[in-house]
């Protein structure tokens, strides 16, 4: 470890904020070097000195005033961009040369008197509003405060220009429910370019409660709690501490961003590391104890498409070299099987993942059609076909209900392959051929388009729900209510199995981009091109969060605790 190397992580060291294996390393080098060990023991003065201090606060009503107001988040904008263009430094701005920090509570003092002067002055507000008779729109500037720990509850969390924000579904003291202010969830210094929530649902019982992130600067892989404590640097998808374009625009480094994949449990953390010589590794993290596993060999060709057992305790991924398709299936304890993905179509390439207990099975697709549907038992090596060999299908989808099947779509019917039968059965006429299914959280039905139509359909039989659809269908996560989009509104319909029935309609005003329900069902996330709005599912409230458009199309609910 060279002195660069250490010097990036030294003030992660002294916040005892490395995973132990790379703590270890650090400690080791200091412990050898002079310089190094010289500039923490400076670090240490400069925090020791900063605690004599005395605290400078605002008021509620002024920090609420200048850190929610549009000329704020303005400001924070420009801020990120020049930091974003910026080389990655060092050293941690916490620990900045001691004559700086010592100026720190002058220039805040001095920031906030000319700030507010400046914003009383302009009569600046954080909110503005409207009404109709039915409807009240509310409108946020943008991000603000990045003030930790964010408060508890279920928050929204959207990437915007390489930072982390994260919105309180409800703020704290509001008497009318109303969202919160967009919130800094990750540091300046970082700059994210991958995220993932931990999971939530009846396998976590802390579900969404942290949250894993890449900083496209360091290439450091790091885990936070959702308020934004505890933020811990776990290992590296980088080679190097100091990635470039290179790296993240080479076939390693684009599968490194697409890796973050929380187990469904929670427990383990898996993604893909970019290794020195251009290869790929899929990786593990146990939050239980912090050590790190190797998921099989490194690959030369990319890996992708992790996807975690329903128990935890397996993973499967994907390789393609010379234009076949392999999968490797690693379990806990049992080694790893690698079996192609298609034994008819050698240049099949794997649509989707599903497992049903330690069943992992999956479809084929070829030339835009799914030619193969597959089931590898936990204790075998070698895959099963549950589809006759030339069969092709325009759509499937996967359900763990009914010990896991797969709905089909082909000529202008539903057809059903379930694991634990196999074989493939017809199950109803649909006239024309669905383009897209999506089973309900319970398996109890199945959301279809079907042209611009949306259909759901049961054993019991279907039901068309809207046509002019331009989205697909997102379910709710009790499969209660369903949203999809339709032209430029968001339609919400309220899902039992005696009927369907259409709720509200949600006017958007603008191209709808992805759909995010809260999980009490309460409240849907939107995100459009001109920015994000959290609208109540009665119809009621709408607010503008942020009129910055998130980065990707990626929205995800955690809950601070």
């Amino acid at each position: 470890m060279t002195c660069e190397w250490a010097e990036g992580y030294l003030s992660a060291y002294l916040d005892d904020a490395l995973d132990p294996q790379l703590r270890k390393d650090v400690g080791a080098h200091i412990e050898t070097c002079a310089h190094c060990q010289a500039l923490a023991d400076e670090y240490r003065r400069n925090d020791q000195l900063l605690t004599t201090l005395a605290p400078i606060e605002p008021s509620d009503q002024l920090r609420q005033r200048i850190f929610e107001s549009p000329a704020f988040a303005a400001l924070a904008q420009k801020l990120e961009r020049e930091t974003a263009a910026a080389p990655p430094g060092r050293v941690s701005p916490r620990r900045a040369p001691l004559v700086v920090r010592a100026l720190v509570p002058l220039a805040a003092l001095l920031t906030l008197s000319l700030g507010a002067a400046l914003l009383f002055k302009q009569g600046l507000l954080p909110f503005g509003a409207t009404s109709t008779a039915q409807q009240q729109t509310n409108t946020i500037g943008g991000p603000g405060s990045f003030d930790l720990p964010l408060s508890a509850g279920p928050r929204l969390v959207f990437l915007n220009s390489g930072t982390l924000w994260s919105v309180a579904e409800y703020a704290p003291n509001s008497v009318t429910n109303a969202p919160g202010a967009p919130q800094r969830l990750t540091p300046t210094s970082a700059h994210v370019v991958a995220w993932a929530v931990s999971p939530q649902g009846a396998a976590n019982h802390d579900g969404g409660a942290r949250i894993a992130y890449v900083d496209g600067l360091t290439g450091a892989l790091h885990i936070a709690h959702s308020d934004g404590q505890s933020d811990t640097i776990v290992g590296s998808v980088s080679p190097t501490q100091s990635p470039g374009a290179d790296l993240w625009n080479s076939p390693a480094g684009h599968a490194a961003l697409t890796g973050l994949t929380w187990s469904p449990d929670g427990s383990q953390l898996a993604y893909i590391a970019a290794t020195a010589d251009g290869a790929t590794q899929a990786r593990i993290v146990s939050l239980s104890n912090g050590s790190t596993l190797s998921a099989g060999a490194s690959f030369e060709a990319p890996i992708g498409q992790l996807s975690w057992s329903g128990d935890s305790h397996a993973l499967a991924f994907t390789t393609i070299s010379t234009g076949e398709t392999t999968v490797i299936v690693w379990r806990s304890g049992h080694g790893v099987v690698t079996t192609p993905a298609d034994a008819n179509v050698s240049q099949a390439t794997v649509a989707q993942f599903g497992w049903s207990g330690s069943t992992l099975s999956w479809t084929t697709t070829h030339a835009g059609a799914i030619v193969g549907v597959y089931a590898l038992p936990g204790n075998s090596s070698t895959p099963s076909q549950l589809t006759a060999t030339g069969a092709h299908y325009a759509a499937a989808g996967f359900t763990t209900a009914h010990g896991g099947a797969w709905l089909l779509a082909s000529d202008g019917a539903l057809s059903e392959a379930r694991l634990a039968s196999g074989g493939v059965n017809w199950v109803a006429n649909t006239g024309a051929t669905a383009s897209h299914i999506a089973w309900s959280p319970n398996g109890a039905m199945a959301a279809l388009i079907i042209g611009d139509k949306l259909v759901i359909w049961s054993g019991a039989g279907q039901t068309t729900l809207a046509q002019g659809v331009t989205g697909q269908p997102v379910w709710s996560p009790s499969g209660a209510q369903l949203a999809v989009t339709e032209a430029q509104n968001v339609m919400i319909y309220r899902i039992s199995s005696e009927a369907a029935t259409q709720v509200e309609r949600l006017s958007g005003g603008d191209s709808v981009l992805a759909l995010a329900w809260a999980t009490d069902e309460r409240n849907l996330a939107i995100l459009e091109s001109r920015g994000m709005l959290l609208v109540t599912t009665d119809g009621v409230s709408q607010t503008l969060l942020t009129s910055h458009q998130a980065d990707g199309a990626a929205l995800s609910w955690s809950v601070a605790r």
